[in-house]
């Protein structure tokens, strides 16, 4: 059977400046509590999950989201009358077995989002979020983070919520493509709606020219600016891509296919990353 939440309270588990977990205690119905440690790429995955019904909310008509609007303010009110107590003790001896290793959002179809966790003790649990609770359990992870004097964990999270990176290249002199994959589990590849291909074209040490790309799956079209904000947030996430941090370039992006129910294969990816090169290096394509 799911957990539900009926409340719940974050703190953030630290050693000396860094972070090592997120401790999430959920007080369920009939009062009963259960503790969930998060570390960094698990919170990532689940605020991943969480921010892509926030911007289903956005998406809606205005009519709508008041109306949801307003059942979520009195969902928030009811949870804030059963927040449980986390103490500096429990913080401090966390049971490493409730530690989450891995977790999978099973299920988004209706107005639950549910969650399989795989803890490090190797119970599997699932977890139940209803939608009208994300907003407050997304402004309690990030108080608790932004309360740990940890604001550049906070920002670093909230810029990787957006897009799902798949594929960093270098291209070669001889025309081949360099690159290192990102496996990204079908839970999260299925939120994503768009395939970008990305060019990035700068001058080297020795005056040449030179061309490095990528390829993410985003809910933002190519000619949208997000998709240039994406293009630059990509260069502090890749170590192919970091060397161009300092260095002026100009960035070419194309949509490469917006039909989610066919994911692209790695060949499918490549061959637009290539056509795109030709296409800058021909001067065919508008930075």
């Amino acid at each position: 059977m799911a957990i539900n939440i009926k409340g719940m309270n974050t703190g953030v588990i630290r050693k000396g400046d860094t972070f090592v977990a997120l401790a999430f205690k959920i007080k369920q119905p009939r009062n009963k509590e259960t503790m969930l440690f998060f570390p960094a790429l698990v919170l990532r995955d689940l605020l991943i999950a969480l921010e892509h019904r926030l911007w289903q909310h956005s998406q809606m008509a205005e009519d709508q989201r008041m109306t949801l609007y307003k059942a979520r303010d009195a969902a928030i009110k009811k949870m804030h009358a059963s927040i449980p107590t986390l103490t500096v003790e429990e913080l401090q001896h966390a049971d490493a077995s409730q530690r989450v290793d891995t977790l999978v959002l099973n299920n988004h179809e209706g107005e639950n989002l549910l969650f399989t966790l795989t803890l490090h003790s190797g119970e599997v649990l699932d977890v139940e979020i209803n939608e009208l609770q994300i907003a407050l359990i997304v402004q309690a992870i990030i108080q608790a983070i932004n309360n740990a004097k940890m604001r550049e964990l906070s920002l670093r999270l909230s810029s990787l919520l957006d897009f799902l990176p798949l594929y960093d290249v270098d291209c070669l002199d001889n025309g081949s493509l360099e690159y290192d994959t990102y496996q990204q589990p079908e839970w999260k590849v299925s939120l994503f709606n768009y395939y970008l291909a990305m060019i990035y074209q700068y001058t080297d040490e020795h005056g040449k020219q030179q061309q490095c790309g990528t390829v993410v799956k985003t809910r933002t079209k190519s000619e949208n600016k997000h998709a240039e904000a994406i293009s630059h947030r990509l260069l502090a996430y890749s170590q192919r891509l970091s060397k161009l941090k300092s260095k002026p370039c100009q960035v070419f992006v194309r949509t490469i296919a917006a039909d989610n129910t066919h994911p692209l294969s790695q060949e499918q990816c490549m061959r637009a990353l290539h056509q795109l090169r030709m296409s800058v290096k021909q001067k065919k394509v508008p930075a």
